[in-house]
């Protein structure tokens, strides 16, 4: 029942769309990509995320060649790897396209059991849980006393986020002498007060300011 979640996704009006399998991104160009009509839905810029493997600067032009307007890369490769990966892009002339994920809470379990239903409800299953998801906040804290986020997907699947989120602040300045200007900060649950701070302390960084 998921093959056309793309059709809700377009219905959402969005800016861009993130899109995280080829699966996906071969639906939405099937379409006509980009700026193509569906039933009086415009199809918005499309964005590759990091699932979609790009290791290297092959893969990067095939991808862009497709259709996408930025790309992330596979979060296999290291901060050397990806400041080696920006300047090759420059040198291809594939200036401006590569978006790094500085600053995320990591996936660190996946899984189709449901939190929410399980403790928050009596029923079993979507059509009698009463969606408790929608309307209440789950964390399961660890020996260490630390809270890590569990959302639930449109699918109801769970997925456990790392408390700690994980930052390449120290990369930014290199990253951004290697040519790469589109940089990603993920929050989970922070508060809304939280994220201008957080993304005037990237932008410094990025620009030479202060130390990470």
């Amino acid at each position: 029942g998921e093959e056309r979640l793309w059709n809700f996704y377009l219905r959402l009006g969005a800016d861009a769309l993130l899109v995280r399998s080829a699966g996906m991104l071969q639906q939405l160009l099937s379409l006509g990509g980009e700026g193509a009509d569906v039933n009086g839905v415009t199809v918005p810029e499309l964005h590759g995320d990091f699932s979609l493997n790009a290791a290297n600067s092959i893969a990067f032009k095939l991808l862009l060649g497709s259709g996408l307007k930025r790309l992330a890369p596979t979060h296999d490769l290291s901060g050397g790897q990806l400041v080696a990966l920006g300047e090759e892009l420059e040198r291809a002339g594939v200036r401006g396209k590569m978006e790094v994920v500085v600053h995320q809470h990591l996936p660190v379990f996946h899984t189709e059991h449901c939190v929410y239903a399980r403790f928050l409800s009596d029923g079993d299953s979507y059509r009698d849980c009463g969606h408790p998801c929608e309307t209440n906040t789950v964390h399961l804290r660890d020996a260490a006393g630390k809270d890590h986020l569990v959302l639930a997907d449109a699918g109801c699947r769970n997925t456990v986020f790392n408390a700690q989120a994980q930052s390449a602040a120290p990369l930014l300045e290199k990253l951004f002498n290697a040519g790469v200007r589109h940089f990603r900060l993920e929050v989970v649950d922070e508060p809304a007060w939280v994220v201008p701070e957080l993304l005037e302390r990237y932008r410094d960084l990025a620009e030479g300011q202060g130390e990470a």
